[in-house]
């Protein structure tokens, strides 16, 4: 059993900016439906991530020759997507979010149970959506997405002590929010 070497960041830059299709093939793979799921939120229901996605690798590629082989190959997809993202919400304007969608009931648990859950995501998804903008894209970045500081900083073009700085903030805006429903602001039994 042969162990496979993982290329580096600069190898898959470079790969890139050589024009190499399977170095393009091989971050569309790793890094699609992470890509996905970050635009997804971004979007939120005014334009399909998938486009948006597909359009950060056309420019990636399109642009190839401009990327610098240091740095970190994720912070410039991320990046990549977040401009995407931007520039599809600028075209097709501001719109409402997508009203909620009504998943089915697990028959197996009591209605209540799906009620106090209904209650909680929705408590959450307010809380989140009342963040500022910056903190809760930082939010977003670091749990969801699993980006770390530096990388959120690059991404976002922040310093990261700022990106640690907007997390703390978010963090204690949720915990604020959301004190109704955590174990320790409840009254005893």
């Amino acid at each position: 059993m042969t162990d496979k070497v993982l290329p580096t960041d600069s190898e898959l830059l470079e790969g890139i900016r050589a024009g190499d299709p399977a170095t393009l093939s091989r971050l569309q793979t790793a890094y699609w439906a992470p890509l996905v799921r970050f635009a997804g939120g971004m979007v939120e229901g005014r334009a399909d991530p998938q486009d948006v996605v597909q359009e950060a690798f056309i420019r990636l590629w399109t642009h190839r020759e401009r990327w610098d082989a240091r740095g970190s190959v994720r912070s410039l997809l991320y990046t990549m997507t977040r401009n995407a993202a931007l520039d599809e919400l600028r075209r097709h304007g501001r719109q409402e979010r997508a009203a909620g969608r009504m998943e089915p009931r697990d028959a197996s648990r009591p209605p209540s149970d799906d009620a106090a859950a209904e209650e909680l995501r929705c408590a959450a998804t307010a809380a989140l959506a009342a963040l500022p903008p910056k903190r809760r894209e930082v939010f977003r970045l670091a749990r969801e997405e699993g980006l770390t500081y530096p990388e959120i900083a690059q991404v976002l073009g922040l310093a990261p002590q700022t990106v640690a700085n907007h997390m703390s903030l978010a963090l204690a805006d949720l915990r604020q929010s959301l004190r109704a429903f955590l174990p320790e602001s409840r009254p005893p039994p």
